[in-house]
C-alpha cells in the first residue's frame, strides 16, 4: 500500500517553499520584478520644489564659474544672446571671439532642451527611473567639467581677456550648458513652472505682478523668492571659492549637489503613498 503524506499547512506556504526549491532562480526573478516595478513607478512631486531650488543654487555656482573664468554663461542664455548680437559689430573687442563661445553655449542649451524633453516624454515624466537617469546625466556632465579643470586640461585660472582664445574652453562650457537645460526641463515636467532654476528675469516679473504677493500663504511666491535667493547665493559662493582656491572648487560643489539629488530620487516617496486627492497640497516651501 502506498503511503501519502498529507499537510494541513496553507497552500501558499507549501507552494512558496516548493517553488523556490524547484526553481532556484524564482526568488531572484521576484526581486528583479520588484525593483523594476519600483523604478518604473511614479514619484510624488509634492516636495520636488526643494530639488529645483537646490538646482537654482547650482545654476548660480555654474554661471559664477563660467562667467568669471571664460566670460560666457552656461545657464542664463539671455546674456549669451546679447554677446552673440554684439559680436556682429565686433564688440566687445576683448576678449576676442566671446561671441563664438556664447554661440556654442546657446546651441548646446537648445540641443539639450530637445534631448531632455523628448527623453523624458519617452520614459514618462514622473517615473522614478526617468528622474534618476536625467539627473545622473547632469551629474556626469558636471563631473567631466570638474575633471577637465582639475587635471589642467582647462586652465584653473581665469583667462586673460587680451590673450588668444583657448578653444578647449568650449568643452566645459558645453557640458555646463547641457546640464543646465536638464534643470529647466525638469521644472516643467515636475510641474513647477514658477521655478525655472536658470533665469531670474521672468521669475522676478511673475513674483512682482502676483496679486497675492503679500498674502500670508502663497506657495508659488515663496518658491520664487527661494529660487531667486539661492541662485544669487550660488553665484556668491562660486566667486568666494574662486578667490580662495580656483574654479574647480565651485564645479565640484555643483557636482556633489547634483549627485545628492540623483541619489535622493532613488528613495523619493512614491505617488502610490499619497492617500487621495484631498491629501495632496502644494509644495512645502
Amino acid at each position: 500500500m502506498l503511503e501519502r503524506s498529507i499537510s494541513f499547512a496553507p497552500t501558499d506556504q507549501i507552494s512558496t517553499d516548493e517553488t523556490l526549491n524547484q526553481k532556484p532562480g524564482t526568488l531572484a526573478k521576484i526581486k528583479y520584478r520588484g525593483v523594476v516595478h519600483y523604478l518604473s513607478s511614479d514619484i510624488n512631486t509634492k516636495r520636488a520644489d526643494i530639488i529645483l531650488i537646490i538646482c537654482a543654487f547650482v545654476s548660480g555656482l555654474v554661471d559664477g564659474v563660467s562667467f568669471t573664468a571664460w566670460g560666457s554663461f552656461a545657464s542664463m542664455q539671455t546674456g549669451n544672446s546679447v554677446f552673440i548680437a554684439l559680436g556682429v559689430s565686433g564688440q566687445p573687442r576683448y576678449p576676442a571671439y566671446l561671441w563664438a563661445k556664447s554661440l556654442i553655449s546657446v546651441a548646446t542649451f537648445i540641443i539639450s532642451n530637445i534631448f531632455f524633453s523628448r527623453f523624458i516624454r519617452f520614459l514618462g515624466a514622473k517615473r522614478r527611473i526617468t528622474n534618476i537617469i536625467c539627473f545622473l546625466i547632469q551629474t556626469l556632465a558636471l563631473l567631466i567639467a570638474s575633471l577637465l579643470v582639475e587635471i589642467d586640461i582647462i586652465s584653473p585660472r581665469a583667462e586673460d581677456p587680451r590673450a588668444p582664445i583657448e578653444w578647449m574652453q568650449v568643452l566645459p562650457i558645453s557640458l555646463l550648458a547641457f546640464q543646465a537645460a536638464g534643470q529647466i526641463v525638469a521644472s516643467r515636467t515636475l510641474e513647477y513652472d514658477e521655478i525655472p532654476t536658470v533665469v531670474l528675469t521672468t521669475l522676478l516679473c511673475d513674483l512682482l505682478i502676483d496679486p497675492n504677493l503679500l498674502a500670508r500663504r502663497n506657495a508659488k511666491r515663496n518658491r520664487r523668492v527661494a529660487c531667486f535667493v539661492t541662485l544669487i547665493l550660488g553665484a556668491m559662493t562660486a566667486g568666494g571659492l574662486f578667490k580662495l582656491t580656483n574654479m574647480s572648487s565651485g564645479l565640484w560643489l555643483g557636482f556633489a549637489l547634483k549627485a545628492v539629488i540623483t541619489i535622493s530620487w532613488v528613495a523619493w516617496e512614491g505617488a502610490q503613498n499619497v492617500k487621495g486627492d484631498g491629501d495632496v497640497v502644494e509644495g512645502c516651501v
